[in-house]
């Protein structure tokens, strides 16, 4: 605990970390686009402590300040407000939030709800059928989240959901029988129940992609993020972010890779180093291949291209762009440009949204 400091803080372990960067790094952005032109809302539904040390005695903020700092920073580009609810059934927790907001100066209005985040949410949504744009930050200690409250939550106009899937928890109790009804109630079925007797990797894999094929029901992507625990690169739990808009996908997807040296995932402290497989021409190639192979004789917009495959792939925007170009290089597609002229006339090169592509 640090000395003379008017709040508590919890011991900020490595892969908290990270989720708190990549958390900080892509809601700013969020803010910032949909907050131009609408009034928002940020929930921080299981708000924690709010304050941190590593090891190092330095201290760190949650999300929730996080939030409220990255708002109040941005309060320029937002035209119509931000409503800030953080939800915690300890309301030790949110007394500490407080006292940290009132220590850093963050002037910014905040609710607050002491209690249970589902029900908590769901009286929220009865009382309030058309709330603005809203960010649900969803990070609970355990898994005891119902599929219908997120169904519910994506039902709100331009909403996202950023959950902590807590895989290692799920893993644990999938043959305990008292767990059954909660892990029922999270997936929505008790079709999990066939992943029983399946080797580690396989369970793993079966079960979050069954989970996303749940989400996929009522989000029009999703991707999911994997993150090891710090000393060991096996999974402690997996980051699912729901949005409507590919561009959400793509910005997200692009501040995962800005802090784990390019890829969608956090692998552990000290295996999260960079190799020559993760970068240039090696993947590139792949993405070309891949291409070639999933669009043979089609033609298909840009545009259509990358709402296919932004969240069913690890593959970037500026990936699939460069490759696309790569390829029209080669003779092995053709464009056909909305507009094959700039504005001064010369014969455009660049790839828009528009363009259709030819492939060969």
């Amino acid at each position: 605990m640090m000395e003379d400091l008017p709040f508590k803080t919890w011991f900020y372990e490595e892969q908290t970390k990270m989720k708190h960067r990549v958390f900080a790094e892509y809601f700013k952005y969020w803010v910032r686009i949909v907050g131009s032109k609408n009034p928002l809302n940020y929930f921080d539904c299981f708000g924690g402590i709010g304050a941190y040390e590593d090891q190092d005695k330095k201290m760190y903020f949650g999300s929730p300040i996080l939030a409220a700092e990255i708002i109040k920073a941005n309060q320029s580009n937002i035209k119509k407000g931000v409503c800030i609810v953080i939800i915690d059934k300890d309301k030790a927790n949110l007394e500490n939030i407080k006292k940290i907001l009132e220590h850093k100066k963050l002037d910014i209005e905040v609710e607050f709800i002491h209690e249970d985040f589902d029900e908590a949410i769901n009286k929220l949504l009865d009382k309030n059928p058309n709330l603005a744009p809203s960010f649900f930050f969803v990070d609970p200690f355990g898994f005891k989240i119902k599929l219908e409250t997120l169904k519910r939550m994506m039902k709100v106009k331009k909403s996202e959901i950023l959950l902590n899937f807590m895989y290692n928890g799920i893993n644990r109790n999938l043959e305990v029988d008292d767990a059954d009804d909660i892990l029922i109630e999270l997936f929505g079925s008790d079709e999990w129940k066939k992943l029983k007797g399946l080797e580690s990797r396989a369970k793993e894999k079966f079960i979050v992609e069954l989970f996303r094929s749940r989400l996929k029901e009522f989000s029009r992507f999703v991707y999911y993020y994997r993150l090891s625990f710090p000393e060991m690169n096996r999974t402690y739990y997996y980051l699912f972010h729901l949005t409507n808009h590919y561009m959400g996908c793509e910005i997200m997807k692009s501040a995962f890779a800005k802090y784990n040296h390019g890829r969608g995932e956090y692998r552990g402290k000290n295996q999260n180093q960079m190799t020559i497989f993760d970068y240039g021409v090696v993947k590139i190639d792949e993405i070309k291949k891949y291409l070639l192979s999933t669009y043979k004789g089609m033609s298909k917009s840009f545009i259509g291209i990358i709402e296919e495959q932004i969240d069913e792939t690890p593959y970037l925007v500026k990936h699939i762009r460069q490759s696309i170009n790569e390829l029209e290089n080669e003779g092995k597609l053709k464009i056909k440009r909305e507009n094959p002229l700039t504005p001064t006339g010369k014969t455009r090169k660049s790839l828009i949204n528009e363009d259709t592509v030819i492939f060969n």
